[in-house]
Order: C-alpha cells, then structure tokens, then sequence
C-alpha cells in the first residue's frame, strides 16, 4: 500500500515512517535540564537554629560550640541536581571550608554579598538576596529556585523573600524552601507547601551541624 503525497510522489508504508519519525524526532535534540539557583540567608539559618533547634536537640551544651555545617546543607538542598549560581548572604564561611569545595565540584558559581559595617547587616544583605532574585526572574527562564531561609517578613506590603518568590513562581518558576520549622515564617511555609517544597531542617540537624570539638555532622546517606 502507497500514499499520495500533495507534489503527486507516491510513498510506501516503511518509507512513510521513516519519514514521521525524522520530522517528530530530532537527534541533535537535547531535553533541557532545569538549573537550580540557590539563595541563602545565612544570618538566619544560623541563628534560627542556634536559638530555637540547638536547645531542643543538645539540651546543656554551651551555644559558642554550636556549628553550622555548610557542605552539609549545599548537598541537602543540591541533591546531585545542576546548580548554576550559589547567593550567599551573611558571615563568609572560612576559605578552608568544604563548602567552597562542594561549590566548585558542582559547578557553581559562588556570589557573597558583602557584609555591612554599620552593624545593619542583617536588613542589608536581605535586600541584596532579594534584588537578586527579581533580577534572577527577569533575566532568566524558569527553573529552580531555593531559599534558605525562614524569613516571610514583608509580604502583606509585597515585599522580602515571599513576596518576591511568588512573582516567580507566578512566571513558571518552582520553588523550595529549607528552614528550620520552629522558626520558619508561618506564611513563606504554607506557600511552600502549596506550590512547591518545604523542607524542614530538623530533619536533617546531625547532617547540617556539629559541635566545635565534638559532634561531627553526619553524612546524609547514613
């Protein structure tokens, strides 16, 4: 059996799906994988877990031992997905940290926002992360997005980290958001749970911290 063709060429059933699957199927073709842009805060990751977890999880241990472990947390939130650019706001992490390691095996680029010598850091570099995530939103496509970060501050006004993670969420972008539950804003966790992630880091406590000259972190596959 042959079909006709509109220039009037005849063509056999074999030789007429051959041709279907070179129009529908592309070789050179790649399905593109979605990139994920961290942002973290680190100010309040640190403190919310310093202050509200640590007590709960290590009752009577001194506070000044108390340790974030920042690899621990790169590879909770990356979980071997492409991560194009690390925003890192708040006290730098020592050179000699695995995180910039971790970064750099991933392939991501690493951008700190500088800390303020005015003792106003904490509101500074919140404006700084969330710049970023507005210019992230206009000059990008959609991918992945993540905050680390508890922060729902400012939203009933359209602004801060809610506000401005909706907007792209609202232009096809997802979203997870990692904070730790007992200080997480009531409001940036419902909307994550609603349109994207929520991941609460008690889970992962051993794996995300550790005691200056004691307890180690754990790796996230033990």
């Amino acid at each position: 059996m042959s079909y006709g063709l509109a220039s009037g060429i005849r063509l056999d059933l074999f030789t007429l799906g051959l041709l279907l699957v070179r129009l529908q199927i592309n070789p050179r073709a790649r399905i593109r994988r979605k990139l994920m842009y961290i942002f973290w805060d680190n100010s309040n990751i640190h403190f919310a877990g310093l202050n509200h977890v640590f007590p709960m999880k290590e009752p009577g241990l001194d506070k000044r031992l108390y340790r974030t472990y920042f690899k621990g947390l790169l590879d909770l939130v990356a979980n071997g997905r492409t991560v194009d650019k690390i925003y890192f706001a708040g006290s730098e992490p020592p050179k000699e940290d695995k995180l910039w390691e971790a970064a750099k095996r991933l392939g991501a680029t690493v951008q700190v926002m500088p800390r303020c010598a005015t003792g106003r850091e904490e509101d500074t570099v919140d404006h700084l992360l969330e710049l970023e995530i507005l210019r992230l939103g206009y000059d990008s496509k959609p991918d992945t997005l993540a905050l680390l970060t508890g922060d729902g501050a400012g939203w009933s006004e359209g602004r801060g980290f809610l506000s401005d993670s909706r907007r792209l969420v609202e232009k096809g972008w997802d979203l997870e958001v990692y904070s730790w539950d007992a200080a997480c804003n009531s409001e940036l966790k419902n909307y994550a749970l609603r349109k994207g992630k929520y991941i609460p880091l008690e889970s992962y406590y051993e794996c995300v911290t550790f005691i200056s000259n004691g307890r180690k972190a754990k790796l996230l596959s033990e």
